[in-house]
């Protein structure tokens, strides 16, 4: 019984390792979300973001922002640069936000907005690329707290 059983829990801890692996390069991140997308499993995307610094309502706007996207076909995906100094540290109004890793590029995704019979209509969404030691997630903004 231990020859069949230690070797799935072998295989088992191994995939689980890999699944949590920070993707080594933004076409990674890209492809990982795009998977994740696709089978509509916001676990899978929930993996890709640093959560450092998020508070609980902006957690669960993304949540449902992202669930929103979930069945929108995807028409084409690109990089952009980003203004990485800026996103250091940035105000709106009297609030002062920075992004919880270093941005390296702005990943933008069209999506096809057709409802029925309509003429089609294209929206994108963009997400912040950051790099840390460990690989590329997706960034978020944070509320500064020394403000």
């Amino acid at each position: 019984m231990l020859k069949i059983i230690l070797p799935l829990f072998i295989t088992f801890f191994c995939l689980s390792a890999n699944a949590t692996e920070a993707p080594s390069s933004k076409e990674a991140l890209l492809e990982r979300f795009l998977e994740a997308h696709e089978a509509k499993s916001y676990s899978d995307i929930e993996a890709l973001i640093n959560w450092d610094g998020v508070r609980k309502y902006k957690a669960k706007m993304i949540r449902v922002y992202t669930r929103n996207n979930f069945g929108r076909k995807v028409l084409k995906t690109e990089f952009e640069a980003a203004d990485t100094e800026f996103l250091k540290s940035f105000a709106v109004g009297p609030k002062k936000y920075h992004s919880n890793l270093p941005v390296t590029h702005l990943m933008r995704i069209y999506f096809e907005d057709t409802v029925g019979d309509e003429e089609p209509e294209f929206g994108s969404v963009v997400y912040l690329v950051g790099q840390n030691g460990d690989g590329y997630q997706i960034a978020i903004s944070v509320n500064d707290q020394k403000s």
